[in-house]
């Protein structure tokens, strides 16, 4: 008679090591996989504005903090346990009502498309990870394969329903992080794109096609790069 095969996986917590200086992060990825699916919870910029080093920034090598309550979108690239920071690519984040294109606050007045959770509402197993974001009462949940990562996002009926991606956030921000990016609308539920960065890894590329479950009725973009007049010739 066989021995069954005991599944140890029910034993692995992912937010052990989310505190602190941990540098782990709690979201979903598999074996040596690709991409990993993540929730950001804040960032700090890489220098202070006295030009001095933000040292509070080597808190989010993993673009999570269990100590945070809010969460700024889910990144499809994070390190665990480096003791460096770099990646956090292709923020998504899912929003009802007014369209806000910040995810934090800037201003007094201003809001930022981030939202608060509770760990209460948070569940984080090998390969799957969920979280209920209380500003839209939209259920998230992300897996990934290999290649692949996948999310869920159950919206509260509304006639105002968002995805938002931002191609500028990055784990240890700096404003000029970002070489380049793009990005293509292929047709009414695809859409493919790139980002250059520099970082811990010099002059890298990732590459990706976004593909949606459902069309989407209308889309639109902000740029925020500082442009510069090179002449006509």
């Amino acid at each position: 008679m066989e021995t069954p095969i005991k599944n140890f996986t029910q034993f692995v917590n992912p937010l052990i090591g989310t505190s602190k200086m941990g540098h782990t992060f709690p979201g979903a990825t598999s074996p040596f996989g690709m991409v990993q699916l993540s929730p950001q919870t804040n960032f700090e910029v890489m220098f202070n504005k006295d030009g001095n080093y933000n040292t509070k920034a080597y808190e989010y090598c993993a673009g999570y903090q269990y100590r945070d309550s809010t969460i700024i979108g889910f990144a499809h690239t994070n390190l665990s346990g480096t003791r460096h920071s770099d990646l956090g690519d292709f923020l998504v984040m899912p929003t009802t009502g007014d369209l806000v294109l910040n995810p934090l606050k800037l201003a007094k007045d201003d809001k930022g498309f981030c939202s608060t959770f509770s760990h209460e509402n948070e569940v984080a197993s090998p390969g799957y990870y969920k979280v209920t974001l209380d500003k839209y009462n939209i259920t998230a949940e992300l897996t990934a394969t290999e290649r692949v990562g996948f999310h869920q996002y159950t919206f509260p009926k509304s006639n105002d329903a968002h995805i938002i991606l931002d191609m500028v956030y990055s784990v240890y921000h700096h404003d000029n992080k970002n070489v380049w990016t793009f990005i293509r609308v292929e047709k009414n539920s695809l859409v493919t794109g790139y980002r250059q960065t520099k970082g811990w890894a010099r002059t890298r590329k990732v590459f990706f096609a976004m593909q949606f479950s459902k069309p989407f009725k209308s889309y639109g973009h902000k740029k925020f790069n500082k442009e510069t007049y090179n002449g006509t010739g």
